[in-house]
């Protein structure tokens, strides 16, 4: 026997507040077999690094790796957290570094997450290119360097520096390093201290420790060490002329592509 339409309708009233609940209720799902991965990729690199340490995770082009940043160092982690290489990846065909450009804007954030507040910075009256330099106040080269500044600030070039006492914490050159940040006029005193005169000691709250950590980490090994504002760097003592030009040729580089 055929129901009654009134039938039909009393048991789709009753039926209707339970469609509803199932389509309000929260659906509860097992994680995605790329979160598990991921979360097994942070236990192994946690076994080996300090925890905490780790910056990102995400898939790397091969399946079955991650990349994983470590501030700007990166490293590729099989999906199960068990191997770990160090180094550089390429696309065979089309010949592309796939590790370098992305270690090199890591480099640049780490580098800008000092601030330049903390910086010493000599600045031309009309900007072009921006440079980071890790120095020494007792290497020649960046004696050389600096004697030279108005040189690079006539051709636009804002020079920044980040201490990085060779000697390391506590020595000789370290405490010249915090005497200049500590100082009212930190531009005078670099400038003082990098031409020889030895300057009375001063101590303050500084941030040269965290300059000389942070060169170790982008691997700075030998001053000065010239970062561009893409992350890569140029060691060595580079004359404001020739340095323009890569800059220019750099920026031009960039705009083609």
């Amino acid at each position: 026997m055929k129901q009654s339409h009134r039938a039909i309708l009393h048991k789709g009233a009753k039926l209707l507040p339970l469609i509803t609940l199932f389509l309000i209720a929260p659906v509860t799902a097992e994680p995605s077999k790329q979160n598990a991965e991921i979360m097994k990729v942070r236990e192994g690199v946690n076994k080996i690094l300090k925890k905490g340490s780790i910056t990102s995770v995400t898939p790397a082009k091969i399946d079955g790796l991650y990349e994983v940043m470590v501030g700007p160092q990166l490293y590729y982690v099989s999906a199960d957290g068990r191997y770990l290489l160090s180094g550089n990846m390429y696309d065979i065909e089309t010949r592309e570094d796939l590790t370098t450009p992305k270690v090199s804007i890591a480099k640049a954030a780490a580098i800008e997450a000092i601030g330049e507040d903390n910086m010493v910075v000599f600045a031309p009256e009309k900007t072009q290119h921006t440079v980071t330099v890790f120095t020494d106040i007792d290497c020649g080269y960046c004696q050389k360097l600096h004697s030279e500044m108005k040189d690079y600030n006539d051709l636009g070039i804002r020079v920044r520096y980040l201490m990085f006492p060779r000697a390391g914490i506590g020595s000789e050159s370290f405490d010249k390093a915090v005497t200049v940040l500590c100082s009212d006029d930190r531009n005078d005193a670099m400038t003082q201290s990098k031409a020889g005169k030895k300057l009375a000691k001063k101590e303050c709250n500084n941030p040269v420790e965290q300059h000389w950590a942070l060169g170790k980490t982008l691997g700075v090994n030998g001053t000065p060490a010239i970062f561009l504002q893409s992350g890569d760097m140029l060691p060595g003592y580079i004359p404001a002329q020739r340095l323009s030009k890569i800059l220019t040729e750099l920026d031009k580089n960039r705009s083609q592509k």
